[in-house]
């Protein structure tokens, strides 16, 4: 099974979500964007949950964009296109995906050092960021992305669990080809 189903099978039994249908649909660029970006792909899924809780079309009082609510003033160095984009690109999904994955690796790497807490923290709050002090905007940003990233990947873990029991009792009391019992 690979990563974007296991998103989506996982995700389909949260409740943290109202839909799991732009998750579904975008999980493999979700992937695809993690891993060129070096990212773990849950704390991506969960970026956008709280961004934009998957709104495709979401824009924030700030003026960010799209499912990761990036500032499109910001987007030059990390779009594809060697200029700002505009907040209606944003909202394409892919291209969101895209960018926010770019500027988070920049703020995890340029910023925090590689720790994930830090670097969302700039990412939603900028170098105004408290860095690691519990009481900042970020901070508490920072902690919501990874408690969504926490019940993903523990929801993963129970979707391979029962894979794995479905896969051993279909192979001992039935005829099994490909994803199928008989």
């Amino acid at each position: 099974m690979t990563t974007a189903s296991l998103i989506c099978l996982a995700v389909t039994g949260l409740s943290i979500y109202p839909s799991s249908d732009t998750i579904c649909k975008y999980a493999e660029v979700v992937v695809e964007e993690s891993e060129k970006n070096n990212i773990d792909p849950t704390l991506l899924v969960g970026l956008i949950g709280v961004e934009s809780n998957w709104k495709p079309h979401a824009k924030s009082w700030a003026g960010a964009c799209g499912l990761t609510q990036v500032l499109p003033k910001y987007t030059k160095k990390y779009g594809n296109k060697g200029r700002n984009l505009t907040c209606d690109e944003l909202k394409d999904p892919v291209t969101s995906i895209q960018v926010g994955s770019r500027v988070l690796r920049y703020w995890i790497d340029t910023y925090a050092n590689g720790r994930y807490k830090t670097g969302l923290c700039g990412y939603n709050a900028g170098f105004r960021c408290k860095g690691d002090s519990p009481n900042g905007t970020g901070m508490r940003y920072a902690k919501k992305v990874l408690k969504y990233k926490r019940k993903l990947d523990r929801a993963i873990k129970r979707v391979k669990n029962e894979d794995n029991k479905y896969a051993k009792s279909c192979n001992r009391l039935f005829f099994r080809i490909g994803a199928f019992c008989f």
